[in-house]
C-alpha cells in the first residue's frame, strides 16, 4: 500500500506541476489587440511553494516514525492543502479575474469592472485548472496514506507514558 501511495504521490506532484505551468486564462485587449495570458503559477504565487513543500514532505516522510511527527506533518499537509483553496473556487467559477494584474499593466485600469469592458475573446482553460485541483487532491490523499500506513516490518505503535518507564523498586 505504501508503494502505491508513493507512486501516486510522485505522479500527482508531477502532474500538478505540469498542469500549473499551462495557460489557464487568456484574453485580448480591445484597444491595442494585445493578447494577454496567465498560467497557474503566475496567477497564484502560493502554488510553487506548495509544490516544493510537497516534494520536501515526501522526502522527509521516509524518516518519520513517531506518531507525533506524523501528526505534525499531516497538519502541515492540511494547511498546505488549505492554501490552495483560492484555486479551487477560481477554477470552479472560471473567473477571468486572475488576469487582472496583466490587464491593469496593459490598460492602466485597476478595477475588474472597468477591465471587463476592455477585453474580448476571453478563454479560461477549465481542463488544466480542474485537472490541477484533482491532481492536488490525489497528492493530499496519497501523502496522508503514505504518512500513516505502516512500513513493512514496522510494529504497531504502543503508547506509553513516562510513568510506565519508571523502574519498579
Amino acid at each position: 500500500m505504501r508503494r502505491i501511495a508513493l507512486i501516486v504521490n510522485v505522479l500527482s506532484l508531477l502532474a500538478a506541476w505540469a498542469l500549473a505551468t499551462q495557460v489557464w486564462a487568456a484574453t485580448t485587449v480591445i484597444e491595442s489587440q494585445t493578447r494577454l495570458a496567465v498560467s497557474g503559477l503566475e496567477a497564484y504565487p502560493q502554488l510553487p511553494f506548495l509544490l516544493m513543500t510537497g516534494i520536501l514532505i515526501l522526502w522527509v516522510s521516509r524518516y518519520l516514525s513517531s506518531v507525533f511527527s506524523k501528526f505534525l506533518t499531516t497538519a502541515v499537509a492540511v494547511l498546505l492543502f488549505a492554501t490552495a483553496s483560492p484555486v479551487w473556487f477560481e477554477s470552479a467559477s472560471g473567473s477571468l479575474s486572475i488576469l487582472s494584474p496583466q490587464i491593469s499593466k496593459a490598460t492602466g485600469v485597476s478595477d475588474w469592472l472597468g477591465q471587463s469592458g476592455l477585453i474580448q475573446n476571453n478563454f479560461y482553460n477549465h481542463l488544466a485548472a480542474d485537472s490541477f485541483v484533482i491532481a492536488l487532491i490525489f497528492w493530499f490523499v496519497s501523502l496522508v496514506l503514505l504518512l500513516w500506513v505502516r512500513r513493512h516490518g514496522e510494529s504497531k505503535n504502543v503508547f506509553v507514558t513516562r510513568i510506565d518507564n519508571l523502574p519498579s523498586w
